[in-house]
């Protein structure tokens, strides 16, 4: 490889259809003006060593996060599914046995005013402190109840349930209690 054509590979153009990737080269763009930006400001102050700590650290924050984000490969991972893991239980609700079912439980407070409450006995057993996993049942009759009682409970399910919209996947069952 010679000439032009040598380069492509470090400018991210492709030698077939010439297109860069313009976010790559806006991050490249930024981070030389932040690192030079920042390292000229304590310079300019006559501030050497903080001047040096920040070029450096700048430099190696920029290539880390630059080779994470944009890989040799030039592709980047978009069709990833958000979230990569559906919790057991809804956000900051933890997973606990009562009554031998296992239900997730407020333990720090979490629900809006109207919905889950808080639970911090295991003598709490009524309904307004458990929330049902219905592991009985599968499919898009588990999502809809549990959809529809988190939106009851006032509490968001990251992939199952946004506060306004059910989302659809199916989060997995828990793990059988111990000593059964």
């Amino acid at each position: 490889m010679t000439g032009v054509q040598g380069i492509y590979p470090l400018l991210r153009i492709s030698a077939l259809s010439l297109e860069m990737n313009y976010l790559f080269w806006l991050y490249v763009f930024l981070s030389c003006v932040s690192i030079s930006g920042g390292a000229f400001y304590f310079y300019s102050k006559r501030q050497e060593v903080a001047a040096g700590i920040i070029f450096f650290g700048l430099l190696f924050t920029s290539l880390y996060f630059g080779f994470r984000w944009f890989p040799a490969s030039g592709e980047t991972k978009t069709n990833e599914p958000w979230p990569p893991i559906v919790n057991y239980c809804p956000d900051f609700l933890t997973l606990n046995t009562v009554n031998g079912e296992q239900v997730c439980v407020d333990t720090i407070g979490v629900a809006q005013t109207g919905g889950i409450s808080k639970w911090s006995d295991p003598t709490q057993t009524d309904e307004k402190y458990l929330f049902h996993l219905f592991v009985k049942t599968s499919g898009a009759d588990r999502i809809k109840q549990l959809c529809d009682q988190a939106k009851a409970k006032k509490v968001t399910w990251e992939g199952v349930w946004d506060g306004a919209v059910c989302m659809g996947a199916e989060p997995p069952l828990p793990p059988p209690p111990k000593g059964v």
